[in-house]
């Protein structure tokens, strides 16, 4: 009896964690939630986040919405790797515009307590190691 339980709530357990971990649900990295957040509002052609109160970001800096409208006016995206290091990081990620290659661009970002703000936004890649 025991066995006919365990079975079916095993298979269900597997099910869901396939499910979610496959949507994104799980797993993701406020570092990466930023990110998308900032790039679903940019690439959907809306204003970007405004940075946090006290942000990180290097005053007088180019502001990364506009790079990335010179870019593409809208487009998808696809976070390909990231690093961080104390309250600094970088992404690498392809955005997609509708008819047009991949883009790579490199995102720079500064947190300021448990909140990210892209700072920077350029083409190409930054290496970063795996391991």
């Amino acid at each position: 009896m025991a066995v006919a339980v365990a079975v079916p709530l095993l298979v269900a357990a597997i099910v869901m964690a396939v499910v979610f971990t496959g949507t994104g649900v799980v797993g993701r990295s406020p570092l990466h939630r930023a990110v998308d957040q900032y790039l679903d509002a940019v690439g959907g052609g809306g204003p970007a986040p405004a940075a946090g109160p006290g942000s990180g970001c290097p005053g007088g800096a180019p502001d990364p919405a506009d790079a990335l409208h010179g870019l593409a006016p809208r487009f998808g995206h696809h976070i390909v790797s990231s690093t961080e290091s104390g309250d600094s990081a970088a992404v690498n990620v392809d955005l997609t515009p509708a008819g047009g290659d991949p883009v790579a661009v490199l995102l720079e970002l500064r947190r300021t307590g448990d909140r990210w703000d892209v700072c920077t936004a350029s083409t190409g890649r930054t290496a970063i190691d795996p391991f």
